[in-house]
């Protein structure tokens, strides 16, 4: 299943698209700006006998959630673009604390999560009344030709009420609930997107490295379109090092449609591991671009090199900073780029090629 979406005249091939739910198919200042309001109303209800103090702290909760209190639109900054629903008790117990004595952090903690579940449940009908109709076309449209997955911070059993009254059950996947947006790089690896309309989301996965989110304003700027079959090319890489460093060599077999189209058996000099299999996997990504190969399957048994490239591991190495940097980008180049661990032992062939390599009589 694969689909291609075309923005502003580039174009994207994906298999998993991510779709924020609260950019696409909510109205956020229809619902959350509600939800919000009702839970400032029942903490100054529970907290106050004072009109001043009253006014005073349901404002301050408005605020504090990211609303403007004279226009009711949502910040950009709002917590509730990012968290899930379920940290709102303790954001507004530590707002609070200072200012209500008579009660232990303890005590308001547990007042605004009943607080915040009452809120949940009256908010059913405005989650019904905030849906965005014309959006939901686009993913019964696309849902056979490509993966989809929901992402909301709301709660589960609103997104419930969403997905029924959308008639969108079938549609998705899977289904991220309660959850922080901010916390989905897991998610983001290979060519999948996330689509969100939260430009703060964006700058915060650019700032680790992570690329596959698209920041779109409006739908109708889309195109999606099915693409047909791909012709998948799987690779095989190792790299080998005698002394680590000392001579060092790679091996790489090219397989499509389950048969060897290519191989590569280089000595690259005195390095260390590491350095020879993030040269292993650059060289394949170079022969994929030189050979016109633009849906790679790349297979390691180098565990860190595939958790670093899929941002699981932190690259702390300078030396290895350099190789990360330069496959990352050639991976870009490519249609569709994914790499995955495999043991040892299913990468044979790889690892003779590249022991052949350090054999050779000139080494």
């Amino acid at each position: 299943m694969s689909i291609q979406l075309k923005l502003s005249g580039i174009e994207y091939n994906t298999d998993i698209i991510l779709w924020d739910r609260d950019s696409y198919f909510i109205d956020p200042n229809n619902y959350w700006s509600r939800l919000v309001a009702t839970i400032a109303q029942k903490v100054a209800e529970n907290t106050t006998n004072n009109w001043g103090s009253f006014n005073q702290i349901r404002t301050q909760i408005i605020q504090l959630l990211g609303i403007n209190p004279e226009n009711s639109v949502i910040e950009p900054s709002s917590p509730i673009n990012f968290l899930p629903i379920n940290t709102i008790p303790s954001i507004i117990t530590s707002s609070l604390t200072n200012s209500i004595k008579d009660k232990t952090y303890d005590e308001l903690n547990n007042l605004f999560r009943t607080i915040i579940d009452k809120s949940l449940d009256e908010s059913k009908e405005f989650i019904k009344d905030s849906i965005i109709s014309t959006n939901l076309q686009i993913v019964k449209q696309i849902h056979k030709s490509t993966k989809q997955i929901l992402i909301t911070n709301d709660s589960k059993e609103n997104n419930k009420i969403f997905l029924k009254s959308s008639n969108l059950e079938d549609c998705f996947n899977q289904f991220y609930t309660n959850i922080n947006k901010e916390q989905l790089s897991h998610l983001l690896t290979g060519n999948s997107i996330f689509l969100t309309k939260n430009t703060f989301l964006q700058t915060s996965y650019l700032k680790r490295g992570i690329k596959n989110i698209l920041v779109i304003k409006d739908m109708q700027e889309i195109l999606f379109q099915e693409v047909g079959e791909k012709e998948i090319i799987t690779i095989n890489i190792d790299g080998a090092s005698k002394g680590n460093p000392g001579p060092s060599s790679i091996g790489i077999v090219f397989h499509k449609d389950k048969e060897q189209v290519k191989e590569v058996s280089e000595f690259i000099g005195i390095h260390t591991n590491n350095f020879a299999e993030y040269t292993a996997l650059i060289r394949a990504l170079e022969v994929s671009i030189e050979c016109g190969f633009q849906n790679v399957e790349i297979k390691s048994d180098s565990e860190l090199v595939v958790k670093q490239i899929n941002k699981i591991y932190k690259v702390k190495d300078a030396d290895i900073k350099d190789l990360f940097d330069k496959a990352s980008s050639l991976a870009e180049r490519l249609s569709s780029f994914k790499i995955t661990h495999i043991p040892r032992e299913e990468n044979l062939r790889a690892d003779k090629l590249a022991n052949l390599a350090l054999k050779q009589p000139e080494h």
